[in-house]
């Protein structure tokens, strides 16, 4: 008995130092399970700064975003506007430039005109001129044909009384009592 009590002291003792390693084991597994739940409730928390760190960029990104889609329609807007007005002033240009065209035709009519006129014009003052010149010859003539007669005029006025003179007296000398019967009468 004292044998196996010896053997029962033994393996106590072997499970003494096996429950000592044990629990040695045990202590440093706990300080191992505290040390890593520690490092990784760390990581945990890192990760989480990491998260909040990443939603804040996204929540930047995304008014930015929000931001550059306003901008991005407004500028879209502006460029169809512009676009409009674009469309309107090259209408604008094309009718000017017709408008121009026709203007530029015109013209071009009157200077054809203005010449024509301006032909006429000259031919209307040679014309003046000849008529004015063929005036001034017609009343020259006029004046000379007029000076001729009237100096016929007075030649047969001259000759005229001669005659009735003359005839008078033969008219008297023929008829002698007619004459002064005639005479009374034109006298009265």
């Amino acid at each position: 008995m004292l044998e196996q009590l010896q053997r029962l002291q033994t393996h106590i003792g072997v499970l003494k130092t096996r429950l000592e390693k044990t629990e040695k084991e045990h202590a440093s597994l706990l300080t191992d399970k505290v040390s890593s739940e520690e490092q990784l409730h760390a990581q945990i928390m890192q990760k989480n700064g990491i998260i909040t760190q990443k939603q804040d960029e996204i929540e930047s990104l995304t008014e930015q975003l929000s931001q550059l889609q306003n901008q991005f329609q407004h500028l879209n807007g502006d460029a169809t506007a512009l676009a409009e007005r674009y469309g309107r002033l090259e209408k604008s240009c094309t009718d000017l430039k017709n408008r121009f065209q026709e203007i530029l035709t015109e013209r071009n009519e009157l200077r054809v005109v203005k010449e024509k006129m301006l032909n006429e014009q000259r031919h209307a003052q040679q014309e003046i001129q000849d008529l004015q010149s063929e005036r001034e010859r017609l009343i020259q003539k006029n004046d000379h044909a007029r000076a001729k007669v009237e100096a016929i005029i007075q030649r047969l006025a001259i000759l005229g009384t001669e005659q009735d003179q003359h005839a008078q007296e033969i008219q008297q000398l023929a008829h002698p009592s007619e004459t002064s019967d005639s005479s009374e009468e034109t006298s009265s």
